[in-house]
């Protein structure tokens, strides 16, 4: 989540460097001394980033300064004994930036319907308690409410003094805010702040009451009654959070009054890790759905609010940025209105009508899309029209189709959104073929609409008549249909997009150009398919799942044929560290799909890199744990034939699978698991891990050390995997084998050679399951590339591998590295080594050469000023698609972000992965002198050539401190292999291979 942008990011000097505790006015000791101080400098302390808005330049109005304020009384809410008179009254919306507590949107005289409230963007959010009715315990909202108790901060344009956020991770919501406010308590006698802002928690836990509390009867001594519902737990989350802290011993020394009527001691958990026990924390939230990619409150819009709920302190925040007021004076009462007021009428918006491409691309950015990539051409006009006239959408324009529909493939896989692609009749429609098949084979949610010939000349026009749907579904989309009329185009719409999202897949629709042109039959209104993949992403499974397969993985331990191998793909993206903590734990090696790539941190001992057609079998350790391994741990991965299967396609190997949700099951059914694990991934295996317990700090092979034997769950004597191993051996197939199929037509001899592992498999399982994978604490460094090529080429090039170490050393967490297809995939494969969890990007089933620069693009778009996109190509592969330059060109100066696109260009003027990889391929020489440097130059960029290692460090510095365009090109040994090199694992001993 960005730092709010009206925000200077100055970082110094840190906070720790300001007085503590200050004695005099002069050093610091008022809260507008603090201010003042505040508003020159940047603070940040530990993993909380403080900053202040800027001061308005000339001939801008003044900043207006926030004002909290309170309503009623929390403790009538507590005793259900409220002041009759004063919730008749009525508070006003319009003017409010944030407020919380308990309110209702009923008018004067009904009091059914007080519960959870949270107020912002001119609107009042509540859990109607209004019992009987159909509202009961849904979410309402409106501009007028009535409280019984609430906090406030106005006006609506009002500026925080300060704003907090942090990108890390894995705090409680109640260690975070009393951390944010100590820090801020300590250095300027501030007694409470009042705050409001966006938060994406990994774990979120609510609660919402579902009475009224009007029966003057103590809540929390009828909880049961109020709050019969369990709590709302939710995972990777984003929401609106609106609450007040305070140190309420401090507040009553100074005589600062008015916050207990907000605060009560253990709201959202009072005071928690390692704060002093006198903070107090109200928290209240509203839960936004999928599809909203508002960056601030401000810009959420109604129908994006799904639930309110009281936060608990149990909740696991990812990242915030949160605007702050401070409060060192006594709360005035909110202003109010009488229950007889006039109120100004707001009318219902009248239904708008629109055209059917406004409708299309209305309901599309509903589903999330941000970004529409395609061509242009006369039967897509209106829809054009409509994307460039959205406000919620950028149209991007592609130089081909081609890579309009590889664009889209690459952003529905960074974002995990819905991507949108469209193009003209005929050649433009087919252009889209190969991006579309990549996309379906990578399980991205992409949906292509194109245009096609008016309703009336279909079939037999002389110019761009194809028929497209037969074309695309014949290439195996599951669903590509001509829309035949206005009134059908609704229902498809909706249904493709569905599809699209819960089967993680591609779909089609052809719109014939009268079609779009033609009045909708459906007014404007939010997209029903917007939020379809939340129906099939709540579920998770049941303890006794989780339970079985600790106590499987207990009895392989045990039994000692423990040999489990991880396999990670890209649904496992954000749960890296508890892969790993799950992979010390049972001492099993990781491997990654490219897409995966960064998962993990690649230099941890147990990360074995990748697997796949990209990774590399010369990797001696990682091909003998693949050979022997017994059971597959699959996290988040679409294809694990390499690890389970023999030569022959047969499964041969039991595995675990863990998936997001059950549909990622559905569409990855061909190969059996004897557990399918569902539930947002990190959560899962943190499930795991606790189930598992502490870790053997003896290294030794069982991993239920530190667990009673009552409280470990156990299987019957013979484990579901040795079970699976005896229908096997049944059948004349051994999981030890990797020709299995055929080893019962084998000699007895040659059978028992088959079964006996080496010693050198032997000893590798031997030392993985003691803990020897573990180098001595002074020792561990999981920095830096851990493989390290032996295979050296001619001094007078730049070799690959030393280029892919110096770019992995300069990549921060947000970059996005894009990998193109060709002998560049295994140097980046093998060579780079991602170790914060930055992501990778690759046509990975497909194979699609020049990807990486499509792919590069959309990164570019999506991390903004966040990050930088770092793609690695080949000659080959870069001029495939080197014309999207100026598409690039056009969006970056476009645009208000400073965008970063670092060409790292692997030039050995030949077809590397045909001409190696096939004896006696001819054809594959390309021409040696092209200067690509120049040509990023012609498209506004800039750009290094080097020939030799001694020049890559300063190009490389200048590559990663440039903004736009920045093509680094290498030349590289046109005699280097990357198939044939040789690698050694610097990590240890025990893991040197090649």
């Amino acid at each position: 989540m960005s730092v709010h942008r009206a925000c200077c990011d100055i970082k110094v000097p840190r906070l720790g460097s300001l007085n503590k505790n200050p004695t005099s006015a002069e050093e610091g000791a008022s809260l507008e001394e603090f201010r003042a101080h505040c508003t020159e400098q940047g603070l940040e302390c530990d993993t909380i980033h403080y900053s202040v808005p800027r001061r308005p330049s000339k001939g801008q109005s003044e900043a207006k300064k926030g004002q909290v304020t309170f309503f009623g009384d929390v403790d009538w809410v507590i005793q259900g004994n409220p002041d009759q008179e004063k919730v008749q009254r009525i508070i006003d919306m319009a003017d409010i930036r944030y407020g919380f507590e308990a309110g209702t949107t009923a008018p004067p005289g009904d009091d059914a319907g007080h519960g959870e409230m949270v107020a912002f963007n001119g609107n009042g959010f509540v859990k109607s308690t209004r019992t009987g009715s159909a509202e009961y315990y849904k979410t309402v909202y409106g501009t007028y409410i009535r409280c019984e108790a609430a906090g406030f901060v106005s006006p609506a344009d009002a500026q925080p003094d300060f704003v907090a956020s942090t990108q890390h991770g894995g705090m409680t919501w109640t260690a975070a805010l009393n951390d944010m406010f100590t820090n801020v308590e300590e250095r300027c006698g501030a007694v409470g702040a009042a705050f409001g802002g966006m938060v994406h928690f990994e774990k979120l836990v609510g609660v919402a009451i579902a009475l009224p509390t009007m029966s003057k009867e103590n809540i929390f001594e009828a909880k049961e009654k109020y709050y019969p519902f369990a709590p709302h737990v939710e995972h990777n989350v984003r929401c609106v959070v609106v609450g007040f802290i305070a140190d309420m011993a401090a507040a009553a020394t100074k005589g600062v009054s008015g916050l207990d009527k907000v605060l009560y001691k253990g709201a959202s958990g009072a005071a928690g890790g390692g704060a002093d026990n006198s903070l107090a924390l109200h928290t209240h939230l509203v839960t936004l759905r999928r599809s909203c990619v508002a960056q601030r409150p401000q810009d959420v819009r109604p129908q994006d609010v799904k639930e309110v709920y009281h936060l608990d302190s149990s909740s696991i925040v990812a990242d915030f940025t949160l605007e702050a007021w401070l409060i060192d004076k006594s709360l005035e009462e909110h202003e109010t209105l009488p229950p007889t007021s006039s109120l100004r009428s707001i009318p219902a918006p009248a239904p708008a009508k629109c055209n059917c491409s406004e409708w299309v691309v209305n309901a599309l950015a509903d589903a999330g899309v941000t970004h529409i990539f395609g061509g242009h051409g006369g039967a897509l006009v209106p829809m054009v029209n409509a994307i460039c006239k959205n406000p919620r959408v950028k149209w991007i324009y592609t130089r081909n189709e081609a890579n309009a529909s590889l664009m889209a493939a690459a952003y529905a896989k960074l974002t995990g959104r819905l991507a949108v692609c469209v193009a003209t009749s005929g050649p433009g429609a087919s252009n889209l073929t190969t991006g579309l098949l990549d996309a379906l084979q990578d399980q991205c949610p992409m949906i292509a609409i194109t245009g096609l010939k008016p309703r009336a000349g279909i079939g037999y026009s002389e110019f761009q008549d194809l028929q497209q749907s037969r074309m695309f579904a014949a290439g195996g989309l599951p669903m590509s249909l001509d829309v035949h009329s206005a009134d059908a185009l609704v229902p498809l719409l909706r249904d493709g997009v569905a599809k699209a999202l819960t089967l993680r897949t591609t779909v089609h629709l052809g719109v014939p150009v009268d079609v779009q042109a033609a009045e909708s039959p459906v007014p404007l209104k939010p997209f029903c398919a917007a939020d379809v993949r939340d129906d099939v992403e709540h579920g998770a499974s049941h303890s006794f799942a989780i339970k079985n397969v600790a106590s499987e993985l207990r009895a392989a331990a045990e039994r000692g044929a423990g040999r489990c191998v991880i396999a990670c793909g890209h649904r496992a993206v954000g749960a890296g560290e508890e892969i790993l903590k799950l992979a010390e734990r049972i001492h099993a090696p990781v491997l990654t799909r490219l897409d995966a790539k960064g998962v993990v941190n690649e230099a941890h001992p147990l990360a074995f890199g990748v697997i796949g057609v990209h990774g590399k079998s010369g990797l001696e350790k990682a091909t003998k744990v693949i050979e022997s391994a017994q059971l597959i741990i699959s996290i988040g991965s679409h294809d694990d034939t390499l690890l389970l299967c023999n030569r022959a396609g047969l499964q041969i190997r039991p595995m675990i699978k863990f998936e997001p949700d059950a549909m990622c099951l559905q569409i990855n059914s061909r190969y059996r698991a004897l557990y399918d694990i569902v539930g947002e991934i990190k959560y899962t295996l943190g499930r795991l891990l606790k189930e598992l317990g502490e870790p053997n700090p003896a290294g030794l092979s069982s991993i239920s050390v530190g667990l009673s034997s009552e409280n470990i769950p156990r299987l019957p004597s013979v484990s579901l995997m040795e079970s699976w191993s005896r229908e096997l051996a049944y059948s004349g197939m051994d999981v030890t084998a990797p020709d299995a199929a055929t080893l019962h037509l084998a000699t007895p001899m040659a059978q028992q050679a088959k079964l006996e592992l080496p010693e050198e498999t032997k000893e590798l399982w031997r030392n993985l399951h003691t803990g020897q994978w573990r180098a001595p604490e002074e020792d561990v460094c999981y920095v830096g590339s851990r493989f390290q090529c032996t295979s050296m080429g001619s001094s007078d090039y730049c070799h690959p591998a030393i280029v892919m170490e110096e770019m992995s050393s300069r990549m921060d967490s947000n970059d996005v590295l894009c990998v193109d297809v060709g002998d560049v995939t295994l140097w980046a494969s093998l060579s780079a080594c991602l170790s914060k969890g930055q992501r990778t990007l690759s046509s990975e089933r497909l194979g699609t050469m020049g990807y990486g620069l499509c792919a590069g693009l959309v990164a570019s778009l999506v991390r903004g000023s966040t990050g930088r996109a770092v793609v690695v190509a080949g000659d080959g592969g870069i001029q495939m698609t080197i014309n999207e330059l100026g598409t690039a060109k056009q969006v970056f100066e476009e645009s208000s972000d400073e965008h970063s696109l670092v060409i790292i260009l692997l030039d050995n003027s030949k077809l590397g992965r045909v001409v190696f990889g096939f004896e006696g391929a001819e054809g594959c020489d390309l021409v040696s002198n092209i200067d690509f440097v120049m040509l990023a130059k012609a498209y506004g960029g800039d750009g290094l050539q080097v020939s030799s290692c001694e020049q890559l460090e300063g190009a490389m510095d200048a590559a990663f401190k440039s903004k736009g365009i920045f093509m680094l090109h290498v030349l590289t040994d046109p005699e280097l292999k990357a198939d044939m090199a040789t690698f050694q694992d610097k990590s240890i001993t025990m893991m040197n291979s090649g």
